[in-house]
């Protein structure tokens, strides 16, 4: 083997290692120091994933199930485009009751969601199964971990990561805690990467 060949070797390893190093030593802060998270009240808002169906009460020819489109609107027979995404079920439902009243006397709507929204959550590392994944509102680390199928053989308990864009720093967690109920485990947000090393 070439000198040349030699010292090209070498340095894709030195490289390797250097990354893989400074994906170990990054600042992060343990979970364990996090307050607690605040309750939160469970208000489903329409998205442009969902399927819902508008039900005008005893007037079939008004209802309606739609797929909520692109730019957030939904068309309602007679009544016309109604922006949904991003507002309440009753919200929407008070807006075509609203239109409808130069029609029918005392309407009455309602809307179900059919095909409430997901959180896109990333999971990759030492998992079974690295990837993206559609997952509840309301998910945590272990659960996004599980979806990935578990740990790997080679996976270390104690360099759990979650990445979020609007945190300054990673959050790192303990997979026995995470189990153990020890951690307080993070509700996860759209976009948030776990990495397991």
């Amino acid at each position: 083997m070439s000198t040349m060949r030699i010292f090209g070797l070498s340095a894709f390893v030195a490289l390797g290692l250097a990354l893989s190093g400074c994906a170990s030593t990054g600042p992060f802060v343990w979970a364990s120091t996090l307050p607690p998270e605040a309750p939160t009240v469970n208000v489903t808002t329409i998205q442009s994933t969902d399927i819902v169906n508008v039900r005008v009460f005893r007037e079939d020819t008004f209802s309606t199930r739609e797929h909520v489109r692109p730019d957030g609107k939904i068309s309602v027979p007679v009544v016309g485009e109604v922006m949904a995404r991003g507002r309440r079920p009753d919200e929407v439902a008070k807006e075509i009751e609203t239109r409808l009243k130069n029609m029918l006397k005392e309407p009455n709507v309602t809307i179900v969601l059919e095909q409430p929204v997901q959180i896109p959550v990333s999971v990759t590392g030492e998992v079974r199964q690295s990837g993206t994944f559609n997952m509840e509102p309301g998910t945590n680390v272990l659960h996004a971990i599980a979806s990935a199928g578990g740990l790997n053989d080679y996976a270390d308990g104690d360099k759990i990561f979650l990445v979020r864009k609007s945190l300054p720093q990673r959050v790192r967690f303990k997979f026995s805690d995470l189990r153990s109920g020890v951690t307080t485990n993070v509700t996860l947000q759209p976009g948030d990467l776990i990495v397991v090393e």
